[in-house]
């Protein structure tokens, strides 16, 4: 009897291992094409696929995380205002089911912060005043979960321009937050294989922007 449960325990270690690997590896891989997808068809497929991984893996909130950031990255291929700020509104039911499974999880609201950023963009006049309080009080828990998160400052930062920029004001204190979001992306350091990566190639823009004679110094 000792001899068949030692075998039950090492067979359903071994199951969990294998499904364990199994799920990292097709994350991986999709996570992969997600960043590689170039049309809208693509990244529709890819958001399907993260729909039933996130199904199949009930909890665990990458699948739901990466659903929500292939909307996004879909959303900015979208001219149309209301076809975009639609796509955004599904990022934002994947991340609501993602914070359910994580709830204190910093990539996942500087992601939130994020989204709303964007829905600011479709309609400024209107969700400008409204929203801002929300995203920044989102990045600034982000930041508060994990100050090593490179993104959570880096959006930020951008927040913080584009207000100053909307009323006039010099973006000099803001430009110093790119430049701590900068050596926090040099310095990051991923938690697993499947952590988020994105949003330093952004930084190229701000740090042209943030130079000594476009910063008002």
């Amino acid at each position: 009897m000792k001899t068949l449960n030692l075998f039950i325990t090492l067979t359903l270690a071994s199951v969990t291992l294998f499904a364990q690997s199994s799920y990292k590896k097709t994350m991986s891989g999709t996570i992969m094409e997600m960043y590689q997808a170039e049309d809208l068809s693509t990244q529709d497929q890819l958001i399907n696929k993260f729909n039933r991984i996130a199904q199949a893996e009930s909890d665990k909130w990458e699948p739901r995380y990466y659903e929500a950031l292939t909307h996004v990255f879909k959303s900015m291929r979208i001219q149309d205002l209301a076809t975009k700020d639609a796509v955004l509104d599904q990022a934002h039911v994947a991340l609501k089911a993602a914070t359910a499974i994580d709830d204190n999880n910093s990539e996942i609201v500087a992601l939130q912060g994020f989204v709303d950023m964007m829905k600011i963009a479709v309609d400024p006049g209107t969700r400008g005043q409204t929203l801002s309080p929300k995203i920044m009080a989102a990045f600034g828990h982000a930041m508060a979960l994990d100050p090593e998160n490179p993104r959570a400052t880096l959006f930020m930062a951008q927040m913080q321009i584009g207000t100053a920029q909307f009323f006039g004001s010099p973006i000099t204190e803001s430009c110093s937050m790119i430049s701590k979001s900068e050596q926090l992306f040099k310095d990051f350091k991923p938690k697993s294989s499947l952590s988020p990566m994105w949003g330093e190639e952004s930084l190229v823009g701000y740090k042209e922007m943030c130079s000594p004679e476009n910063s008002g110094e």
